[in-house]
């Protein structure tokens, strides 16, 4: 598809500019509530378990959905579950946007999660098809990966101003219609792409996988928000055992598996996982809250905590518009650790917070979290699809952002609740509730820091090529 200039061709270039967009708008959706939960809660009524699903709903999906989406992507056709996905977020959006309740509207961002699941693991898999490897494919996924960042950026911006201005409704409406819109451009602007080989369709592992990720984070959001005694949690954790496990055995027996546990042998694979989760649970649990933390315990408004969230979106955005030039320095493995090592140091500037502090305090650290974001975001879509053949490039696309949308599942009730239960204690020990609040705040970092460069180290160890040895069985599940 490329001549020997190494020169993408207008079709690749062309399926670059429609899957960094939908990527965008995943985004978008993902990162929307957090410019106008302040807006969302007193409309529908939502108590702290009510703010916890808005927050998190949209991830049950995404991480239920993303695997099954990829493997599905390269049997029954890229293009076909893009266009699908497409489709299944613009009517997620519409639903929300009528939400009557918070059940509702957290039911919509669950479905807009697995339209959006199945965007993120078609169009990387998409881009890996019409970009070989090689420089262009490391300039493509870091663009790939820019568009992340550029969503991250624009959804609480965007959120915070519509609500603002209008009404929070207003802004699920924009993105129905113009999810809806771009199908038709979708169609024709996309070429079709599957694996050379097409296996049968495995929808008992996909349902067994689906039900067991959706049920363990809805353990942990419900057990966080209500208590992890209620019935609610001790029932989905049991769900998700009997689930999981059901899942490995059926795969281990499988001709045709949707997954193969025995991948997980293979360091290199685990490896990306493992950096992936991390930035899920470290980083972007933090900052799905932070921003309205800002606004609940510093005063700032919802659009000036928007703002002061930029320095982490932008930089972001532009260190992975960089990959071409980083890739040429830096195996994924190496720009994985230092982007954790990076994130861990931003996390830790922003300790030191008292009574006294401001939003802006968090600027100089949300900017250096940023540099190890645009690192993570560039090496993790490089590694998503060069540590699998060409034809799994959708498992391997759909497995890595599992990891990393399942990491934000479990650390966005992780985050909240540290931050609800360490002001609460210091208030009971009599200090005031500013400075119960900062000092909540300061242990939360330091534990967010700690997982990220403990994440640092795993990933070093993880990913060392040397111990990446294929066997017959790995080396059949991945053909």
């Amino acid at each position: 598809m490329h001549g020997p200039s190494d020169e993408p061709s207008p079709r690749a270039r062309a399926t670059l500019r429609i899957a960094g967009a939908a990527t965008a708008l995943v985004l978008v959706a993902f990162t929307l509530p957090l410019g106008m939960l302040a807006t969302i809660v007193p409309d529908l009524s939502a108590g702290d378990v009510g703010r916890t699903w808005i927050v998190s709903s949209m991830s049950v999906g995404l991480a239920g959905a993303l695997l099954v989406a990829g493997s599905l992507a390269d049997d029954l056709g890229r293009r076909r579950i893009f266009l699908g996905g497409l489709a299944v977020y613009g009517v997620g959006s519409l639903v929300a946007a009528a939400a009557p309740s918070v059940l509702v509207l957290s039911l919509a961002r669950a479905l807009q999660g697995i339209g959006g699941a199945a965007l993120l693991a078609s169009s990387l898999s998409l881009i890996a098809h019409a970009f070989p490897a090689g420089p262009s494919r490391v300039h493509a996924t870091g663009v790939w990966g820019a568009m992340i960042g550029a969503g991250i950026a624009i959804g609480p911006l965007a959120g915070a101003l519509i609500a603002d201005a209008a009404d929070w409704r207003v802004a699920y409406a924009v993105l129905g219609v113009v999810a809806l819109a771009a199908l038709v451009p979708a169609g024709r602007g996309l070429e079709e792409s599957r694996a050379p080989e097409r296996r049968a369709v495995d929808p008992v592992g996909a349902a067994l996988l689906a039900g067991g990720l959706t049920a363990l984070t809805a353990a942990v959001v419900q057990g966080n928000a209500a208590g992890w005694g209620g019935a609610v949690p001790l029932v989905a954790f049991a769900v998700t055992v009997v689930l999981l496990a059901a899942f490995a055995r059926w795969e281990l027996r499988s001709a045709a598996p949707l997954f193969d546990v025995r991948l997980l042998a293979r360091p290199a694979f685990t490896g990306a996982l493992v950096g992936s989760f991390v930035l899920g649970l470290a980083v972007l649990s933090f900052m799905s809250y932070v921003m309205t933390w800002m606004h609940i315990a510093l005063g700032a408004t919802v659009v000036g905590a928007a703002l002061w969230g930029l320095p982490w979106s932008v930089v972001a955005f532009g260190v992975s518009m960089r990959a071409r030039v980083l890739g040429r320095f830096l195996t994924p493995r190496v720009q994985t650790a230092i982007g954790l090592v990076v994130c861990g140091v931003g996390l830790l500037l922003m300790r030191g917070l008292d009574a006294d502090s401001g939003a802006g305090h968090f600027a100089p650290g949300l900017a250096v979290l940023g540099v190890g974001t645009g690192f993570l975001n560039a090496a993790l879509a490089q590694a998503a699809v060069s540590v699998v053949p060409p034809s799994r490039s959708g498992m391997g696309a759909g497995a890595n952002n599992t990891a990393r949308y399942l990491g934000a599942a479990l650390g966005v009730p992780l985050v909240v609740g540290l931050l609800r239960t360490g002001t609460a204690d210091r208030v009971d020990l009599g200090q005031s509730a500013a400075s119960a609040a900062t000092g909540a705040m300061n242990s939360l970092l330091l534990v967010v820091a700690g997982i990220a460069l403990g994440g640092a180290l795993a990933v070093l160890i993880l990913l060392r090529p040397a111990r990446d040895r294929t066997t017959p069985s790995t080396e059949k599940a991945l053909a």
